[in-house]
């Protein structure tokens, strides 16, 4: 499933997985979608990056991970505080950042020093274990 990439390779794909579905997702709480206050969708079986979604930080999230992974990219999930302190999920691959926050693809230094804090990592696949980071 995974192909062997060199991390410049790994990042261009990143870089148009992210401009892809940024310029495609509208924000929208979870609250106000569906009512509740979280609730984790993952894109449909056709979804391709230029269809319009909407949702909040983890439905970009999935949805740049499902396309990561269709183009044989490991990521992982990371649940952190953003600079304001709010709770927030970001998609890793290779220390870059696919974030609906910000308008490019980003390094994880760069989140750092606009005072995120990366407190839990998922593993590679769906259902593996979560890490708290120091």
């Amino acid at each position: 499933m995974y192909k062997k990439q060199n991390k410049r390779q790994k990042k261009k794909i990143a870089q148009s997985v992210h401009r892809k579905v940024f310029n495609n997702f509208t924000y929208v709480t979870d609250i106000e979608q569906y009512g509740v206050l979280e609730k984790w969708v993952m894109p449909d079986e056709v979804y391709n990056g230029s269809q319009k979604i909407t949702g909040d930080c983890d439905d970009f999230a999935l949805a740049c991970r499902k396309l990561m992974r269709e183009a044989g990219v490991k990521t992982r999930l990371v649940y952190c505080l953003d600079e304001t302190g709010e709770g927030h999920l970001v998609l890793e691959a290779s220390g870059y950042i696919l974030d609906n926050r910000q308008t490019k693809l980003v390094s994880n230094k760069t989140l750092m020093k606009k005072g995120y804090q990366f407190l839990a990592i998922s593993g590679y696949e769906s259902g593996d274990k979560w890490f708290k980071l120091a």
